[in-house]
């Protein structure tokens, strides 16, 4: 047997074009930014999207397309958009790459007709699932040759009949403005006769161009105002300014802040899937990207903790003003536990080198009552070590609230797994990342009577007290005064 015998041509099936169009992407409603950005590749000033009941038309006054232009369209995997790279008359970069996103339409539809002019050519071609499913040999379209009118201009119009899955305009728009170049010089997206405008971001802004061995990463990070909804915060990573996807790199699992995090970048150099939903992650330009952008935002998140504490500090001064206030108010009346007070403050100064923590309180060596600590603050002896305070938050810690009876209240960041309070150096500190005080802290008089009850339990445990009895009845003496009276 001659070696000819034993070659194996390769087919392709006729009906794998409709499970191309099908399952190509996610969502169907992205076969609107498929025919956006073809509009877009084909030097397009305004795109009209039209949006009916049980029709999509998508119009545009681009280049279009002759009859040699059509075949070309229709031929599946064309690589001659890598071939020239840009367009002609804008010198866009090309955003369609695969040739394949023309058969998107099939996932919301069995029917579409595409019309197109060229100069003195005019011709519609109309794709049928069950016209292209009925007969298995023949791989032809018909193009039909239209009658060419003085005034018509030149593009492309794409029709979508019989819509299976509908969109409303919201989704469409939203969309739009994140998967097309919607803020591109000339070129305008227009929605059932009302223009799509681009996403604005508002916050503290920070410019990233940053130039690698693949190419350039450019864009903004910002810094959000206030907590963005779900879908809306992330930074958009685009290729050719058009989103691939959002990503926090690495930082998604972060607690504090992390919906205020959005920013665009672009980066052209990085490979992408073909539906166009995700990066190459394993491939070097995508590594580089990667561990670049987690850099950037790291150092975003450190402002981040640096806005917060500001604006914390400057919303809670307030309450820990009014606070303090009830608390004087109340020790007025209570005379005695003042100056047993004063005396625990002034022999706390006296030494701190022990380090020993009992109770709510950082104090000096003593027996260890009514102990609210962790027991991974313990130290090999059984004894409780003061915690390491981050010089960054501490620099943040409210100092200039005093009262009658020797000691300051401040804020500090100790994590969701700190205390709720201690006292270190003549200071109450709260932590203000204590899941109770984050709950109490969204209203000003639940602020306030929940510090008032946190600095209570610390000012009684300075008294030393000898027993639980002695120490719940105290507080509830104190605090029916300041709550109450």
């Amino acid at each position: 047997m001659k070696n000819e015998d034993y070659l194996i041509p390769i087919t392709f099936d006729k009906s794998h074009i409709l499970t191309l169009g099908r399952k190509m992407y996610k969502e169907n409603i992205q076969l609107i930014r498929e025919l956006v950005n073809n509009s877009y590749d084909a030097d397009a000033t305004r795109v009209d999207i039209l949006l009916s009941r049980d029709k999509i038309i998508i119009k545009d006054n681009g280049t279009g397309m002759n009859f040699d232009d059509i075949k070309q369209y229709f031929k599946i995997g064309s690589q001659h958009k890598k071939e020239g790279e840009r367009s002609k008359i804008f010198d866009r970069k090309y955003i369609g790459e695969i040739g394949i996103g023309k058969f998107s339409s099939l996932g919301a539809t069995s029917r579409f007709a595409i019309i197109t002019k060229k100069g003195d050519f005019k011709g519609m071609v109309v794709f049928d699932q069950k016209n292209w499913e009925s007969n298995k040999s023949d791989w032809n379209l018909k193009c039909e040759i239209l009658e060419v009118k003085s005034e018509e201009e030149d593009g492309t119009t794409v029709i979508l009949y019989d819509i299976e899955q509908h969109f409303t305009p919201q989704e469409i728009a939203d969309r739009i403005r994140l998967t097309t170049p919607v803020n591109a010089p000339n070129f305008d997206i227009y929605l059932n006769n009302r223009k799509i405008q681009p996403i604005k971001f508002t916050g503290k802004k920070y410019p990233v161009y940053i130039q690698t061995d693949y190419g350039e990463i450019s864009g903004e990070l910002v810094l959000s105002d206030i907590p963005l909804p779900f879908m809306d915060f992330g930074i958009i990573c685009c290729v050719k300014n058009v989103m691939i996807t959002r990503s926090l790199f690495g930082f998604e699992d972060y607690r504090h802040g992390v919906r205020r995090i959005t920013g665009k970048v672009n980066a052209d150099f990085l490979p992408f899937t073909s539906d166009r939903n995700d990066f190459l992650i394993n491939t070097p330009q995508y590594r580089i990207f990667h561990k670049i952008m987690h850099e950037e935002v790291r150092k975003l998140i450190k402002e981040l903790k640096i806005d917060e504490d500001e604006k914390f500090i400057a919303q809670s001064k307030k309450a820990l003003t009014q606070a303090t206030q009830k608390l004087k108010d109340a020790f007025k009346e209570l005379p005695d536990l003042i100056k047993e007070i004063e005396v625990s403050v002034s022999k706390s100064h006296t030494d701190l080198s022990s380090e020993e923590v009992t109770g709510y309180s950082w104090r000096p060596k003593g027996p260890k009552l009514l102990s609210r600590t962790t027991s991974e603050h313990k130290t090999e002896r059984g004894h409780y070590k003061i915690p390491h305070i981050n010089p960054v938050t501490e620099s943040k810690v409210i100092k200039n609230v005093r009262t009658d009876i020797g000691f300051n209240f401040g804020f500090v960041n100790e994590g969701e797994e700190g205390p709720a309070s201690f006292y270190y150096g003549n200071t109450i500190y709260v932590n203000r990342q204590h899941s109770l005080y984050q709950r109490f802290s969204k209203k000003l008089d639940d602020e306030v009577n929940h510090l008032v009850r946190i600095l209570v339990a610390e000012a009684i445990m300075l008294t030393n007290p000898s027993d639980l009895r002695q120490y719940y009845e105290r507080q509830i003496e104190v605090l029916s005064i300041a709550l109450i009276k």
